[in-house]
């Protein structure tokens, strides 16, 4: 069809509408790049996955509109999880990995299909994502190897520090309760010193193990130093943290260990005590490792409480 105009020049409607749509083609194409670029940029300024994921969420959703975006990997250490949203009958999942390296799943959902144009950049931005991504996770396994005890895989004394800091601002800012409990194995150089170096380990290990199956996900373990361990109890007032330390008194003393065929029997000594309300961290550590003290002066395989007469209690221990 063609359309005579006022100078009697005729115009191919079809041609003028297939030039159009080239041109609206080339102007998404171009203005499709150059998000990509701004996102491979804004990728490039952060090694934080939950920061690294919200970026590339806010720049996808200006082309290619979702309701719902979940990423997941699973790691030695549980399932790292990021959702945005909420999700609809339609999705895509995409499987991502880098030279090899498994680097999780990435999922998309919505109330309507994804047109082949939109799951064309998704691949694109996916491409961009996939390298920062990987740095990412490398930066993150360097920081949890800086903060984890190589033997137990337990936070070390540095995790810890960063944790009851975080955790004691929090229970001031909202008062809430929250506890502490030092744990030390008692007589412990005696295995060391009798059955060597690699026995003594593997009771740690094994210690590590005890201590985690009896406490809450939410509460975390560490390995204090030496044959010393320390669990963070949030949200736990001195009553109920005294019960926990009970518990893995009890599980530690009617549960012999076993070393190259032969049962240990293991017990520890230890304290608890509860965040003041003018606490800082060191004041409840303090005040922990005290009542520790006090249980293994007064005889071992015991829980003292700080406060309960812990403080007039030696800290010179004969071990």
């Amino acid at each position: 069809m063609k359309k005579i105009t006022g100078n009697d020049n005729p115009i191919d409607l079809k041609q003028a509408r297939d030039a159009a749509e080239t041109v609206r083609i080339i102007d998404e194409w171009q203005d499709n790049t150059n998000r990509l670029s701004v996102l491979c940029s804004r990728l490039h300024q952060t090694l934080d996955l939950n920061a690294m994921l919200d970026i590339f969420a806010e720049e996808l959703t200006q082309v290619v509109p979702f309701a719902a975006l979940a990423y997941r990997r699973s790691r030695s250490g549980g399932e790292f999880g990021y959702l945005l949203g909420s999700g609809g009958p339609h999705h895509c999942c995409y499987n991502l990995s880098l030279r090899g390296q498994e680097l999780g799943s990435l999922r998309l959902d919505r109330r309507e299909r994804f047109r082949e144009d939109e799951l064309m950049f998704i691949e694109q931005a996916i491409g961009v994502l996939i390298q920062p991504l990987r740095n990412a996770w490398l930066y993150q396994q360097a920081l949890e190897s800086a903060m984890t005890d190589g033997l137990t895989g337990m936070g070390n004394r540095r995790s810890l520090d960063e944790t009851l800091e975080k955790h004691v601002e929090q229970a001031h800012r909202y008062k809430q309760p929250l506890s502490l409990l030092l744990l030390d194995l008692d007589h412990f150089k005696q295995i060391n010193d009798t059955l060597g170096h690699a026995a003594g380990d593997e009771i740690l290990r094994l210690v590590s193990e005890r201590v985690n199956a009896q406490i809450r996900s939410c509460d975390q373990g560490f390995r204090y130093g030496g044959e010393e361990f320390a669990i963070v109890l949030p949200h736990t007032g001195q009553e109920a943290a005294n019960q926990v330390a009970e518990r893995l008194r009890r599980a530690l003393r009617e549960h012999p260990m076993r070393y190259a065929g032969r049962a240990m029997a293991i017990t520890a000594s230890i304290g608890v005590a509860a965040l003041g309300d003018d606490d800082d961290p060191d004041e409840l550590l303090q005040a922990t490792d005290t009542a520790l003290y006090a249980a293994k002066n007064s005889g071992r395989d015991r829980v003292r409480i700080a406060g309960d007469d812990t403080d007039r209690v030696d800290n010179a221990v004969s071990l």
